[in-house]
């Protein structure tokens, strides 16, 4: 007989299936220690200059599916973060099930929202969703109303899910 998996092991299964801390969905760059920088570029992930930092562009251009392809040299700041839901899978406070559950449903949502703005796998929906033009009559107010009233539903949907299973909570933010 197997035993069954531990909260430990489920928690690292669940971060093997998700992927959204490095796709973009939640975070558009990963701050690393300048200190990796040529160690990143020699397995082929590429470094940018953000505002004087280096920064790991998101999606990150490591990930295949929703698996890590430089893991073992990840940048550090990778290795430490953890989500709300990986944390509360590892404690045993949520199961896996219902963990896949939540990954499930915020998937979902973004492909309603990557149909709804015709976006491709490796564009950024915040970036199209910034994109989009301000209507400037009372007409086309009312028409973009209609066409992307499913999209906003849908993202007020999953940015909903994300604060509650997936950012970080600081101390004294109130969030703790």
């Amino acid at each position: 007989m197997t035993p069954a998996p531990s909260a430990p092991d489920d928690a690292a299964a669940l971060c093997a299936d998700c992927g959204f801390c490095c796709d973009g969905t939640f975070f558009g760059n990963v701050a690393i220690d300048p200190a990796e920088t040529a160690r990143l570029a020699r397995v082929g992930l590429p470094v940018l200059d953000r505002d004087g930092a280096p920064v790991v562009r998101q999606p990150c251009a490591a990930l295949s599916g929703t698996r890590c392809t430089v893991y073992p040299d990840r940048p550090a700041a990778c290795g430490r973060y953890a989500c709300l839901l990986r944390k509360a899978v590892a404690a045993g406070e949520t199961s896996l099930v219902d963990a896949r559950r939540q990954v499930d449903r915020m998937r979902a949502l973004v492909a309603q929202i990557r149909a709804a703005l015709d976006a491709p796998a490796d564009a950024s929906i915040w970036e199209r969703i910034e994109a989009l033009e301000e209507p400037t009559t009372a007409e086309e107010a009312a028409a973009a109303r209609a066409r992307y009233a499913p999209l906003f539903t849908a993202v007020s949907e999953l940015l909903e899910l994300g604060r509650a299973s997936f950012e970080p909570r600081f101390p004294g933010s109130g969030t703790d």
